[in-house]
Order: C-alpha cells, then structure tokens, then sequence
C-alpha cells in the first residue's frame, strides 16, 4: 500500500513539473513550437491512417474498435468506424493520396480527388471538412477541387526556394529560384520583362519601383546650363566634357531619344522633346541594366556593387558598410566613410532611418562643406567630406572666421604677443585696437585689404625703428601692435636731477622736494601724460594731482622723458633770442657779426676810406676795415646780403669768419677761457660742429651758430646754468 502511495505521489509531482514548464513563456520560440506542432499532426496522421480500417490483422479487430456508452447509461456497446461495404472504396481513395503524397506530383491530385494541407505540406484524402486521416488547421486546408493541385505546386517549389542562403545558391532543384533583392530570399521564377519576375503574386520583388520613388538609381534629365561654376549632378545639363560633371559622373548625348543616356529618364523637370539632343551627367555603372525583378545569378556580383542598399532594411536600417560607403560615394565625398567619419551620432542616425535619407543626409554634409556660409558648420563638413581643412579665407563666409584672421597675421610675420593680433578680439576696441579695425577684420575688409592694413603696420614699425628718434611714441606704438613689446629707448635718460635743471629753464614750471608741478606750464606740456585709457602703454605714467609727475613715476622704465626734453627744446629752438641775450649778459660771451646790406658806392672809392662789411667798391683788403677783405661777388658772398647791388663784377668787403662759419653770422662769439669751454667738445669743421651740435672752434673763441644750437643734443640748460651764475 505504502509503494502505492509513494507512486501516486512521484506521478503528482512529475505532472506538476510538466505542467510548469509547458506555461513557461520566457524565451518562447515560437518557429520552434511551429515545427514540434507540425511534427505532432504527422505523428496525429500515421495514427489515423492505420486508425481508419477496419482491422489491422486479418480476423482481429481489438485495434480498429471503440466502445460508447449506451443512451439508458446501463451498457457499454462495441463500434467501428466504417462499415463493411464503404470500408474498400474508402481504402482505396485513402491509399491512391498517400501514393500521390509519397509521389509529390501535385498535378495528380485533381484526378485522385485529394486534399491538400498547407500546414504539413500533405496531400491528403478528405473532403471540404478537413482531411480523413490526418490533422489540419481549417484555415491551411485545401479541398479537393480545380486549384488544390495549383496550391500543392505553389507550396513545394516555395519551399524549395526557401533553401536559398545566397544570390547564386541555386543549385539542384533549386534551378527554379531567383533572387529578391528586396527581401534577400530566393523566389520562383518565371520569365517576364525581358527577364526573370517572381512566378507568385505575393512574393512580388518589385525594388525597381523603390528605387524610382526615393531616387537612388532613376534620375529625370533637368536642363541647368549655367550653375555658376558648380559641378553638375547626375540627370543635369548641360556639360561639355566629364570635367563638369560631379566626381564618378561622365558627359554623355542623350542620343535624341527618350531615356538614351543611362539612367535617365525624360519627361519631367520642364523637359521637353525639343530639349532633348543635348548633353548630361550620368553614371556610367548604369550601363549594366537588369531585366526584371529577380537577379539571375550571373548578375549577382555586379548587382551587389552597383545597389549595395537594396535589401530588406533599405528603408529601416541598419545599412551594410557597403550600403553606407556607396551613398558616400554618390554624395560627391571621397575616401572611405569609415575612416571620414567616426562621429557614433552620424552612424546612430543613419542606421535608423531610410539609405534615402541617409543619402540626403550625406549630401547635406557635402552641401555644407562646399557652400555654407557659417564657417563653424562648413569647417567640420569639410574634414569630412574631404579629410582636408577648409580655406577659413573664402570670401563665403561671413564674418570672417577667427582661423582665417589669424592665418593672415601669422604670415605677416608679427609675433604672438603683438596687439594686433586676433586672439585678442574680445579686447577690442581699446587704445591700440579702435572699432573700425574690429569691423574690418571680421569682415568689412575682404581678405586682401585686411592684410594689406596688417602689412601697412609692419612697415610702419620697420619704418620707424630705423630712426626712432624721430616719433618715438609712434615707434612704440607700432611695435606693441605687431610685436607687442616696447622697443629699446634711443636716449640716455636724464636722472631725477638733471630733469629738474632741464626743466627748470622753462617758465611757469614749479618744483617741490619729490615732484615737479606743469600745472603753469606751457599747455603743449599737459599733453605729454594721459588721463588712463584701457590697455594703454602710458596708463603707469599718468598726471597726479594737479599735473604734477613723482619722482617714483619717473624713474619708472619707460616715463617718456624724451617728449618733455623735445618740448622744452621745441621751446627754446623757438626762443634762441632769449638764449642768446642770458648768455650774453657773460662777459666771457660776445655776439657773433651780424648779416650786413649790400652797398655800392661807385668805382673810385679814395683809398684812403676804409669800406664797411658790405660795402664797395673796393680794390684790395686795405681798402677794408680791419679783419675784413675784399672779394667779387661772381653769386654771393658770405655775411652779405644783396640789395639788388651784386651783377657779378663789382668787390665788396665782407667778413671771413662768415665764410668759415658757412654763412651762419647769427651767432654766439665764446672767448678764449670762457666757463662754457668744457660743456662740449669742439671742432675746427663748421659742417662737423653743426651735424654733432659741437661748438665750432676757429683761432682762439668757439662759436655757437644758430644751427648748432638746433641740434638735438644741444644741452641749451647747462648752457643756460652755467650762464645763471657767471
């Protein structure tokens, strides 16, 4: 009883675990559920062909029998499913079905009244009800009639092209197979369009009308004669050579005939018969046409080649390498796209979305590289496109990017720290930089004028750092635009002492222990130091107070001491009347002989009459006064002014000094020893005292002329101390 008990429980437990993993639905297979069904209604038919006659052993019947409970409920009785007389004929139309099924001639069954059962590819005995010996779905049974045999056909050479696994698998019984592009499966063939078509409506492989809709291989013929240089694409006219046409494209006559050139069709875009005998852009691939829908496998290699997106994704993603780099192709971009473009957002898009999509996408990436105007976008589609950096210089883009200025200071040849430069243009405008100059760099200027103004300015440094002397605030300025540094000071500057004695010769300048106050200075002064300007030189040398300098700011590197000594000089070059009267209230210190008129008297001067500087006629030095002699005039004479006296023969007395002086009688007489002796070196060269600023020497004085005391190292201060206090 217990070893009952102990079953009954295992058989429990087996049923439940049966149970549970027949309701089990993660990972549910349903192609796999498909075939273990179908193999169940076969095993379902080998049952009821056996099931169906009435013995299976001649004089037994236990197997071909079944019993029913009778109405009352009191008795079971015996039955058989056939009867005697029906049981043979029956057989026999059972047995000619499985003869034709075993046979698979489909053709056989209209005349053997079979049945067929799509589901287990069957032929079968049975009526409009279901098959008698075998397990249908209703849906998937087909009756006995006209077309049962059709159906049967259907079914097997399908099934058969089911087995293809590639474009040319199409050995053996699978002759009868093509391959569908469209949904890469092998189809029936059969012939039609001057080529193979699928033999059944419903596996229609009719990609040639995708491609026409989304325009990847038939292009309608546009007449475009002048698109401004750009190259022309695919279906446009007009081209004279393959030269006009976009990368990969040939010129080609439309022969005078609708659709001549490949891959073309007229009719559309405005063209018209007349518009036809004329030249387009085509792609030669499109020479190798395809009859049909089915690829017949000899086309298979070149078909992959020329249509590489052709396939069941083409309008879902994701796309094959090939598919990709062929529409990377067509969009006039070169290389490979793989090695172009590594940006896992472009691949995310196209993978996702329609190849003609993919194909316009990519065709904007070339668009953008060759005519967008915004540099930002037009730059990375050109890395793109081309794997080159674009010219951030063409005249398309507006403003002119921030790589495009830089390039065109950089090869100027200023260096990076100089002012000018563009990296400093969120500075701008500031007392180097003004806003016009902003505006022209960004755009205003086309590339030529901005680096004909960036060359203007290096000139200019170059001009003025040969002779800096000459405006040193602008050589400064030049240099801190393109080089961006102060150039070296050409002066020794003046200590915190000398500067004052320098200005002290000035008027309305007053001093104080550590400052020196311009407040009643002359006004040219007030200009020399700035009020603080953004990003200027001068701002560490600016006026405080009531315009007073500190001593601290003047011995700071660059205080420009050089434009209060021109000033003071300017002043007293403006004054030398005024120097000339302080030095000469020195005894040691005479005027230099004055210019004097030309008179003539007559030709019969008395010997005796000593003549003035000037005057003539005279006969030899003795009819001069004393130190001067006697000379004709043959142009002029020095010291000597003509009052319309000179004809070129006539001898006046003049002053040899003023030649050796070389005309410069407006001049200061030194006498030997005076205090100024040893305030400059001297020469005996007038023309050597005057270059220099030196005192010209002659006999035992020294001379000051009006022309050495402009020079601009004349020290006219110490002049003026020494003067002070002598």
């Amino acid at each position: 009883m217990k070893l009952l008990y102990l079953g009954l429980m295992i058989s429990a437990i087996t049923l439940i675990l049966l149970s549970i993993s027949m309701n089990v639905t993660e990972g549910f297979d349903f192609d796999g559920r498909k075939v273990n069904q179908l193999m169940f209604l076969k095993d379902t038919d080998k049952y009821w062909d056996s099931r169906l006659f009435p013995q299976v052993i001649k004089g037994v019947d236990k197997e071909s029998k079944f019993v029913e409970l009778s109405k009352d409920k009191t008795e079971l009785k015996t039955i058989s499913p056939t009867m005697s007389k029906d049981k043979t004929e029956l057989a026999k139309n059972i047995e000619k079905c499985k003869i034709v099924n075993k046979t698979g001639k489909c053709e056989e069954i209209d005349m053997n009244n079979c049945g067929y059962c799509w589901d287990t590819d069957k032929i079968i005995y049975g009526d409009k009800n279901g098959p008698l010996t075998d397990v249908c779905s209703e849906k998937n049974w087909i009756p006995p009639g006209p077309k049962t045999g059709y159906y049967c056909q259907k079914k097997k050479e399908q099934e058969i092209c089911k087995q293809m696994t590639d474009c040319g698998d199409v050995a053996g019984e699978k002759n009868i197979c093509a391959w569908c592009p469209l949904t890469s499966k092998g189809v029936v063939k059969k012939d039609g369009a001057g080529g193979w078509v699928a033999k059944y409506d419903e596996d229609a492989c009719d990609w040639k009308s995708q491609l026409v809709k989304d325009g990847e291989q038939i292009h309608f013929m546009g007449w475009t004669p002048d698109k401004g240089g750009e190259k022309q694409t695919k279906g446009e006219g007009d081209c004279d050579s393959d030269a006009d046409c976009a990368p990969g494209l040939k010129c080609g006559h439309d022969g005078y005939n609708r659709d001549g050139v490949p891959g073309l069709r007229d009719g559309k875009n405005g063209v018209t018969p007349s518009a036809r005998g004329k030249d387009y852009c085509y792609d030669p691939n499109d020479k190798v046409t395809f009859k049909g829908n089915l690829i017949n496998p000899g086309d298979c290699a070149k078909f992959a080649q020329m249509f590489p997106c052709v396939g069941p994704n083409m309008t879902t993603g994701p796309h094959t390498d090939a598919c990709l780099q062929n529409l990377w192709e067509k969009s006039g971009c070169s290389g490979t796209v793989k090695s172009r473009v590594s940006d896992q957002v472009d691949y995310n898009n196209w993978n996702t979305h329609s190849y003609v999509i993919v194909q316009d996408n990519m065709r904007s990436i070339k668009k953008f590289a060759d005519t967008e105007k915004d540099y930002s976008k037009a730059a990375p589609a050109y890395k793109k496109c081309y794997n080159q950096d674009i010219d951030p210089c063409e005249n398309r883009f507006k403003p002119r990017p921030q790589e495009c200025a830089q390039r065109l200071y950089d090869n100027i040849g200023c260096s990076s720290d100089g002012k000018l430069n563009p990296k400093y243009t969120e500075e701008w405008p500031n007392a180097y930089i003004p806003e016009w100059w902003k505006k022209g760099q960004q755009g205003d200027w086309n590339a030529n004028t901005y680096q004909g103004q960036l060359y203007s300015y290096k000139q200019q440094m170059i001009t003025n750092d040969r002779n800096p002397k000459k405006d040193f605030d602008r050589t400064i300025y030049t240099n801190m635009l393109c080089k961006g540094e102060m150039p070296n000071i050409p002066w020794d500057k003046p200590c915190w002492r000398d500067f004052n004695i320098i200005m002290n010769t000035l008027p309305g300048i007053e001093f104080k222990p550590d400052s020196i106050s311009f407040a009643n200075a002359p006004n040219n002064f007030k200009s020399l130091l700035v009020r603080k300007t953004r990003g200027w030189w001068k701002n560490d040398y600016a006026w405080t107070g009531n315009y007073e300098i500190t001593k601290d700011t003047y011995d700071k590197q660059y205080f420009p001491f050089w434009n209060f000594i021109k000033t003071s000089k300017e002043y007293w070059n403006n004054n030398w009347r005024t120097f000339k009267t302080k030095l000469l209230k020195t005894p040691s210190v005479k005027p230099g002989s004055p210019p004097a008129n030309s008179k003539w008297f007559n030709w019969d001067n008395p010997s005796w009459l000593k003549r003035s500087k000037g005057h003539g006629d005279c006969d030899s030095d003795r009819d001069c006064g004393p130190g001067l002699k006697c000379a004709q005039n043959p142009n002029r004479l020095s010291g000597v002014i003509d009052n319309g006296d000179f004809d070129g023969s006539r001898d006046f007395c003049y002053d040899p000094k003023d030649a050796i002086l070389n005309g410069s009688s407006d001049s200061l007489t030194l006498l030997n020893g005076s205090p100024f002796d040893d305030i400059l070196p001297s020469t005996t060269s007038i023309s050597t005292a005057i270059e220099k600023g030196h005192l010209f020497k002659t006999g035992n004085n020294k001379y000051i002329t009006k022309e050495i005391f402009l020079h601009e190292n004349f020290p006219y201060w110490l002049f003026l101390r020494v003067a002070s206090v002598n």
